[in-house]
């Protein structure tokens, strides 16, 4: 015969049935819900993997078209050179902007600009560092009237020489003699981005450093009498970086923050550009890498030569 059961533990079970009844409906949604998404992860980074392929072409092809989209203007339109490069610029932006939309329609980027007001004002020498293939596409479509440096190689490229030619972006092979008509058009209003780095900001770039920076980058701003509008971009998680095919998706979108810093003046900069030039510009890229990398560079206080800045003299 078996003995009762004491009633404390009848009502602790009783408790614990109710609990589990209760709670499993619960745990089995997280279960199903957890399933599902196991399920549709493949799917998901498939739809990406063609979004991207997809958006690559679409890029390709405007390059192909553009002449056809410009030659209109180039028969009816003003016949000047200055005219016909800013229409020419007029359609490139519009060409990257509408890239811009469909990678961020497809899911796979976010863009957020901070301070874009600053953007606004013409003429400016404008440097930023270089985390992805496509932050100078997204920058470049969010100015009016800008020029870039870009590789020779792209300026004799079936799908970009066509665009690159027409709007008069200058070839990082140009030499010294372009950096007069640079200045020209300065002083017209046009807007001159560059990349002092020259590539892609390296993936295992230790903390607390930053890249090699070209000191040619900011010799315009000194021959200009310009101040540098500094844009500090970041890319989390890091895409389409030097060393990592395209085809390679991070586990989520990748956000492009573009944060445009307040003008570095090169007035205190000049004296001593005038006598000594390349340690002036040594010591503006130190200053300049220090904003971009939100480091404190050796050389930004007293001109030392760093590693990132070591260049012949």
């Amino acid at each position: 015969m078996t003995a009762p059961e004491p009633a404390g533990d009848a009502a602790d079970r009783t408790i614990g049935n109710e609990t589990d009844k209760a709670t499993s409906p619960a745990t089995e949604a997280r279960r199903s819900l957890s399933q599902k998404r196991r399920v549709l992860r493949p799917l998901a980074d498939l739809f990406r993997l063609l979004g991207t392929a997809s958006a690559f072409v679409l890029f390709g092809l405007g390059g192909l078209v553009f002449p056809l989209v410009a030659a209109p203007g180039y028969l009816f339109g003003p016949k000047d050179p200055r005219s016909r490069t800013l229409r020419a610029r007029r359609i490139v932006r519009a060409w990257f902007a509408i890239f811009v939309a469909v990678i961020r329609a497809l899911g796979l980027v976010r863009v957020e600009v901070k301070n874009a007001e600053r953007l606004e004002r013409p003429g400016l020498v404008l440097l930023a560092n270089h985390p992805s293939l496509i932050d100078v596409v997204c920058l470049m479509s969010k100015l009016r009237n800008a020029t870039t440096i870009v590789k020779a190689s792209l300026a004799t490229n079936l799908f970009t020489r066509a665009p690159i030619r027409a709007a008069g972006y200058v070839p990082n092979d140009a030499g010294p003699d372009a950096l007069q008509p640079l200045l020209a058009e300065l002083d017209a209003g046009t807007t001159f981005v560059i990349f002092p780095e020259g590539t892609r900001t390296p993936v295992d770039l230790p903390p607390g450093e930053y890249p090699r920076m070209h000191r040619g980058a900011v010799v315009l701003a000194l021959e200009a009498r310009r101040p540098i509008t500094p844009v500090r971009i970041t890319a989390r998680p890091r895409w389409l970086t030097k060393d990592r095919a395209w085809w390679k998706l991070p586990p989520e979108p990748m956000t492009l923050t573009f944060e445009v810093l307040e003008d570095l003046p090169v007035d205190d900069y000049l004296n001593l550009y005038n006598s000594r030039p390349p340690k002036a510009a040594r010591r503006l890229t130190a200053e300049l890498a220090r904003r971009l990398f939100d480091v404190d560079p050796p050389g930004a206080e007293d001109g030392r030569r760093s590693e990132a800045l070591r260049e012949d003299a």
